[in-house]
């Protein structure tokens, strides 16, 4: 037992934690974040928080009868807001609630539904957590990615009375019919609270099955050997990029990213085109030890999709301009302000986001706090713009006759690509090679839709009159 390592769950029940010594007494830890698609455990945001830098995971209460894709897609964007790094943080599916009158079947295909979401967005197949008899009563287990996916199984011993702890039940835990293996055993539910530094007197005791998989790797922390021999990558072809600095400043250059300024570094001018060689986070490289802030830089598509500006909400142009008469930014929550006033340029419209902005808030065009009427083009420029096209797509699905409908015309699509717990609009510029193309305004760089969303929720556009 004490060869394997121990690890915790914990909630809202376990209060105020000792996050440092949680650390010292623990080699990993899993996080309530969500139950369903609407709720959000008051303490995950505190406890994700304190303890970053840790192996750590989070964890979605699952209501089976609930949709699973919102259910999903309320899990990645609650743990995404209190800020994560896909590279080591983990997601769990907490499956132990009734199915409702569901099928074994039905209740498989909602689980790998949620599987296949997160799978999508964070490039792995979250953690099932359950016991072996909820499982045999209530999920099929034919589907190879459910059998073989990483298990973690509640098994314990019987519990004492209170106030005495109960032991740790030896590994391995008993497993589901179809299942052939575990990576965690919640080995017990009544540990020493106060023994590993959480508010609560219990505590959920697991062990890591290092037979299964090393814990380091898991969590990203051990990289796997390079394959031998790998083939030459092919030389990429390389972005262009113009400088969108306001006329007549200029943008310095450094010799390193985020480097200090040097004499001998060089001037990049006010629309200047250059070619991107490289690209660090907040950096990108210009030519030889030359980098610049990637902000001051748009880049210029290639594709051959709609020839439409490459605004992003966070230009410094507008970053910082309020919407409406509230306190939030176009930075941080005017994307669907910014790819309206890059489909109205391409209708000719002489506009861009701060213009547009400003528009909005001095005719009232924001449900407080920032909520944009969907007539505001119409009613800004009547003669010219009509709204043509809106509809919903409760699922996610069924969007794409619509889309193309709407590029056929030779219009740009206004797309939602996230529902919770906070909107986010792209705009959809065509499709080739059987892929959807489009610009997300988070970077104001177009890219593959399926790169970063899987569904469409909402579908709007605009005309000329």
């Amino acid at each position: 037992m004490t060869n394997l390592p121990f690890g915790i769950d914990i909630s809202k029940w376990q209060g105020a934690n000792n996050f440092a010594k949680i650390k010292q007494n623990t080699d990993f830890i899993f996080i309530k974040a969500t139950e369903s698609w609407g709720y959000t455990d008051p303490k995950f945001y505190a406890n994700w928080q304190g303890m970053a830098g840790h192996k750590r995971g989070a964890y979605s209460y699952v209501w089976l009868s609930d949709d699973p894709l919102r259910q999903a897609n309320h899990l990645i964007d609650t743990v995404t807001h209190a800020g994560v790094d896909w590279r080591y943080d983990r997601l769990v599916l907490d499956l132990e609630k009734s199915g409702h009158g569901l099928s074994k079947a039905e209740v498989a295909r909602r689980v790998l539904v949620m599987m296949e979401c997160i799978k999508e967005v964070t490039g792995r197949y979250p953690i099932l957590y359950s016991r072996a008899d909820w499982v045999n009563n209530n999920m099929l287990v034919t589907d190879p990615r459910i059998a073989n996916a990483d298990w973690w199984l509640a098994n314990y011993l019987k519990r004492k009375a209170w106030p005495l702890f109960t032991p740790e039940k030896s590994p391995p835990p008993l497993l589901p019919r179809g299942v052939g293996q575990w990576l965690i055993h919640q080995a017990g539910e009544r540990g020493n609270g106060s023994a590993v530094g959480v508010g609560s007197y219990y505590v959920d005791e697991n062990r890591w099955n290092t037979a299964n998989q090393e814990i380091e790797a898991f969590f990203g922390l051990r990289e796997e050997p390079p394959p031998a021999d790998p083939e030459p990558p092919t030389p990429p072809d390389l972005d262009e990029a113009i400088v969108v600095t306001v006329k007549p400043n200029r943008l310095k250059t450094r010799h390193t990213p985020g480097g200090i300024e040097r004499p001998e570094d060089d001037w990049l001018q006010s629309g200047q085109k250059v070619q991107i060689y490289e690209e660090v986070p907040e950096w990108w490289r210009v030519g030889e030890n030359r980098w610049s802030m990637a902000k001051y830089l748009q880049k210029i598509m290639s594709l051959p999709l709609f020839n439409v500006q490459l605004w992003s909400q966070k230009d410094p142009r507008w970053a910082k301009d309020k919407m409406g008469s509230s306190n939030i930014t176009l930075e941080e929550e005017g994307c669907l302000v910014t790819i309206t006033s890059i489909e109205l340029n391409f209708l000719g419209i002489d506009t861009d986001p701060k213009k547009y902005n400003a528009g909005l808030t001095n005719l009232h065009g924001y449900k407080y706090p920032n909520l944009m009427y969907w007539q505001m083009p119409a009613i800004m420029w009547p003669s010219q713009i009509a709204m043509k096209e809106y509809q919903w797509f409760n699922n996610g699905t069924g969007w794409e006759p619509l889309a193309e409908s709407i590029v056929a015309s030779g219009r740009p699509v206004l797309a939602q690509v996230r529902s919770t717990p906070m909107q986010h609009w792209v705009l959809i510029l065509g499709k080739l090679n059987n892929l959807w193309y489009c610009l997300d305004p988070l970077y104001g760089t177009v890219s593959a839709l399926t790169d970063k969303y899987s569904r469409v929720y909402r579908i709007a556009s605009y005309t000329r009159r």
